[in-house]
């Protein structure tokens, strides 16, 4: 008898990130956290620390932009357009060349391990197909590696990563370890085969397998980019949704700029390179969906519906590491993936 999947079936996510916040600072200030200066106070020449990096504020512009909406009327393409109007934005002061941006990531173990399922039968298939898997040659290794790649590159920078003078990241794992330090241009976006043998990056990969292969356990990071854009420059905090109103709101926290978790979490998980004819990685969606590109990468037969529920029944070993590496990638990011319910399917 051929399984379906559960009417009722969710998977806890196991890339745990934070919201990033974004600060300004000079290039060389890279790894201080506060800056000693001599100041007069009361007739004295005193010691003062402040701290080397300060939060970028959003602002806002009150711009008189032109009419360039595609089909406008002759009549009004001469006008001012008051819609661009009160829009949020942020950038570097002018006297400081370097963006800071800084989250922290935990990955949690229990891979595999379904958070709620109401067909015991199927958590049993699906929870033991993941842990023969995981004992495998293959593993999550390439998983990890993934995950550690998109760190070293920057990916989560998004638009900040673009033709910057210079970007260093910093990983930090434990309270007395140095930081794992890469040079954000050297990996890839379009591939993770660029440096793959860089030291750094194979330490950065255990520690991540680490935490996916323990069992009610995580590990715990905190990740530091900075990026050399040149004094006053534009950064770029993540855009809140707006469905009312005209103007654009920038996202921020406590008066600081900031990038949302979700963004930061998507770039991470952008590890699918595994669908037909891939040119680039695509992040781990059920269906491979792209909404920047209006494409969705796995509609069919190559889904992650049909491919979990082919994995569950199989009797031979039909799925290839790579399938199985989909697979898991989507149970990492976490979600419902349930199938039809009984009532619906009897119609």
């Amino acid at each position: 008898m051929t399984m379906k999947l559960p009417s009722l079936l969710s998977f806890e996510r196991k890339l745990e990130t934070s919201d990033a916040l974004m600060y300004s600072g000079n290039w060389s200030d890279i790894g201080i956290e506060t800056i000693e200066n001599e100041q007069e106070i009361e007739g004295k020449i005193r010691k003062i620390e402040r701290p080397a990096w300060k939060e970028i504020p959003i602002t806002k512009r009150n711009n008189r932009s032109t009419q360039s909406a595609y089909g406008i009327d002759d009549a009004k393409k001469s006008e001012p357009n008051p819609v661009s109007s009160d829009s949020d934005d942020a950038n570097l002061p002018h006297n400081k060349d370097t963006l800071k941006v800084s989250y922290t990531l935990r990955v949690i173990g229990n891979v595999g391990k379904p958070f709620a399922c109401n067909v015991p039968d199927f958590e049993t298939l699906i929870t033991e197909k993941v842990k023969t898997f995981k004992e495998s040659e293959t593993g999550l290794k390439q998983l990890a590696s993934r995950y550690a790649y998109n760190i070293a590159n920057g990916r989560f920078l998004w638009r900040n990563r673009v033709c910057a003078e210079n970007i260093k990241i910093h990983v930090f794992h434990g309270e007395t370890n140095p930081p794992l330090e890469f040079t954000a241009y050297d990996f890839a976006l379009n591939n993770f085969d660029e440096n793959s043998d860089n030291n750094n990056l194979k330490k950065l990969t255990e520690v991540i397998l680490t935490g996916l292969n323990s069992h009610e356990d995580f590990i715990f990071l905190k990740i530091d980019a900075y990026v050399k854009l040149g004094n006053g420059q534009h950064v770029f905090p993540s855009q809140e949704m707006n469905m009312n109103e005209k103007g654009k709101i920038l996202f921020k926290l406590n008066e600081c700029a900031a990038i949302h978790n979700v963004k930061i979490g998507n770039a991470l998980r952008t590890v699918d390179n595994w669908y037909d004819a891939a040119e680039f990685p695509i992040a781990a969606e059920p269906y491979g969906s792209v909404t920047q590109s209006g494409q969705a990468y796995r509609k069919s037969k190559n889904d992650l519906y049909t491919l979990m529920e082919a994995w569950v029944n199989e009797t031979e070993n039909k799925l290839n590491d790579n399938d199985k590496s989909y697979i898991i990638s989507n149970l990492i990011r976490g979600g419902v993936f349930s199938g039809e319910s009984k009532k619906k399917a009897k119609k």
